[in-house]
């Protein structure tokens, strides 16, 4: 019977978090059956937020400018890019939607970071605070309104445009900034097998497992998730009543004497 371990896990300097996991023993071949399938469904199918939309006081484009910033308004919907979102895992269980927004209000001279964002209270919570968004120099106001949505690996400004209707030009409202969000909370995975002898001497193989997140997830739970998700693949393949009564007819007829 095979077993899953974690041997070792660690924050790295750039705040990643880092999981190595065994899986052993398995048949000869199943390394790196189960390794690729596992190493897909960690980067394409675990879900996580992201910034999809900005609207920053008046704007109308990304190439306004905005009184009091030292920065221009691309530098920061780059430094919002950044920004690590980590939802409550009861979330979808109080039927929170899964696009939210959030906002800062602010007056300067001050440096501005991603901490000073208000979301949702308990639902939400922003893991890299210190995150530099921009510098306000003199005593300017600065308001900003974040779309926050969940998904699964990247979105591009061009699908968003295509998904949502296109909005009228207004005098009095702030055009919406669309940004290309990465929505994978796995930002790395690796795989490697090596050959191993079982307790009765049996050549066997050995998976081991390394996984690197953003933090939003941890690589034990990530692993955990994308499990569920290959059963849920498999599982009504398996139970499938038509298939199986399929197969045992052309078994039958076979091997029918």
């Amino acid at each position: 019977m095979s077993t899953l371990t974690c041997i070792e896990t660690y924050i790295d300097t750039e705040k990643n978090h880092y999981g190595c996991f065994i899986i052993e023993p398995l048949e000869t071949g199943q390394g790196i059956t189960l390794g690729n399938a596992l190493r897909r469904t960690l980067l394409s199918d675990l879900t996580g937020f992201a910034i999809t939309g900005v609207r920053i006081n008046d704007l109308k484009h990304e190439f306004s400018i905005v009184e009091g910033l030292r920065e221009d308004i691309l530098e920061v919907l780059l430094n919002l890019k950044e920004i690590i979102f980590k939802s409550s895992f009861n979330l979808k269980e109080k039927n929170i939607p899964i696009k939210t927004k959030g906002f800062l209000q602010i007056k300067g001279p001050i440096i501005v970071t991603a901490g000073m964002f208000k979301l949702p209270k308990n639902y939400f919570k922003i893991l890299n605070p210190n995150q530099y968004i921009c510098t306000i120099v003199d005593n300017s106001e600065l308001y900003i309104e974040i779309d926050i949505e969940n998904g699964k690996g990247y979105k591009l400004t061009d699908e968003i445009r295509k998904i949502e209707k296109e909005q009228k030009f207004s005098h009095t409202k702030p055009s919406t900034l669309l940004i290309d969000a990465i929505f994978m909370p796995i930002k790395r995975v690796n795989y490697k097998i090596k050959m191993i002898h079982d307790s009765k001497g049996n050549i066997k193989e050995s998976l081991s497992l390394e996984v690197w997140t953003n933090g939003s997830i941890s690589p034990r739970r990530s692993i955990q998730e994308s499990l569920k998700i290959l059963v849920k693949l498999f599982y009504p393949l398996f139970i499938n009543d038509k298939f199986l009564d399929i197969s045992s007819n052309l078994t039958k007829t076979l091997y029918s004497p």
